[in-house]
C-alpha cells in the first residue's frame, strides 16, 4: 500500500481516537521513555559531518549480506542512525495504529450490537413478568439467554477497552518520537526545510517524508531487526 501526502499528514498528526483517561502499565511507559530518552545528538553529529561520497561508498562496498543497508542511503541519507531508528519505529507504530483503530471500529460496531439486543431482550422480559398470563418456563429460558448474552457483551467491552489502551500508549509514543525527530532536524537539518504551507512539522523536510515513506511501505523489511521490530546496528555496515 503505497503512502499519500494526505495519508502522511493524517498520520503524523494528532490520533484520531480519543481515549478519556487512559490507563497506561507503569512497565509500558518506563520502556518507552528509556528507549526515548537517549539523544541523537551524538550520532547526528558525526553522521551529518561526514563526507557524502566516502559514506556512500562505505555504505554500498559491502559485501551481498550488507547490501540491503544500500536503501538507508537512496532514502534517508543523511539522516543519523539514531534518528533512523525513531523513524522506523514511528513508521511501524503508525501502522499498529491503524490496526487498532480498525479493529476498534470492528469491535465498536459487535459491542454496539450485543448492547441493542441485551436491551431489547431485558424488555421483553419485564414485559412477560408483567403479564400474568405469561409462560414461567419461558419467562426463566430468556432470563438464561439474557445472563449468557450479559456475558458476551462484558467480555467484548473488556477487550474494546483493552484495544483503546493500547491505543492510547501507541498514540503517546508516536508523540514523544515526533517530538525528538522535530528537535533533530531542526538542529541538524535546518537548511533542508521547505514551506509546505501547514500540516505536520516534519512533513518540511523532504528527507524525512522519502524515509518515512520507506520504512511505512515496507522497503526495509528485510533489515536485520530486534524482536521489537528495530534495525540491529552493524557497525561496519554504518562507519
Amino acid at each position: 500500500m503505497k503512502l499519500s501526502i494526505a495519508i502522511l499528514s493524517s498520520i503524523l498528526f494528532a490520533c484520531s481516537v480519543t481515549v478519556a483517561n487512559p490507563v497506561l502499565d507503569s512497565s509500558t511507559t518506563n520502556t518507552a521513555t528509556s528507549t526515548l530518552s537517549a539523544s541523537p545528538s551524538a550520532t547526528a553529529t558525526s553522521t551529518s559531518s561526514a563526507s557524502p561520497s566516502a559514506t556512500a561508498t562505505s555504505g554500498t562496498s559491502h559485501s551481498n549480506s550488507l547490501s540491503p543497508y544500500t536503501i538507508y542511503m537512496n532514502n534517508c541519507y543523511p539522516i543519523s542512525f539514531d534518528a533512523l531508528k525513531m523513524i522506523q519505529l514511528l513508521a511501524s507504530n503508525s501502522r499498529k495504529l491503524e490496526r487498532l483503530s480498525k479493529d476498534i471500529d470492528k469491535k465498536n460496531a459487535k459491542v454496539d450490537e450485543k448492547k441493542k439486543m441485551i436491551s431489547e431482550l431485558k424488555n421483553e422480559i419485564e414485559y412477560l413478568k408483567n403479564n400474568p398470563s405469561s409462560n414461567e418456563s419461558e419467562i426463566a429460558e430468556l432470563e438464561s439467554t439474557f445472563t449468557s448474552r450479559n456475558k458476551t457483551f462484558k467480555k467484548l467491552w473488556k477487550n474494546l477497552s483493552i484495544l483503546f489502551r493500547k491505543h492510547s500508549q501507541a498514540c503517546q509514543l508516536n508523540t514523544e518520537l515526533r517530538r525528538q525527530l522535530k528537535d533533530y532536524f531542526m538542529e541538524h537539518h535546518s537548511t533542508e526545510e521547505t514551506n509546505t504551507g501547514g500540516g505536520p512539522y516534519l512533513n518540511r523536510y523532504p528527507v524525512f517524508t522519502s524515509c518515512f515513506r520507506s520504512f511505512y511501505n515496507g522497503v526495509f523489511q528485510r533489515l536485520p531487526r530486534s524482536k521489537n521490530g528495530v534495525i540491529l546496528r552493524d557497525s561496519g555496515a554504518w562507519k
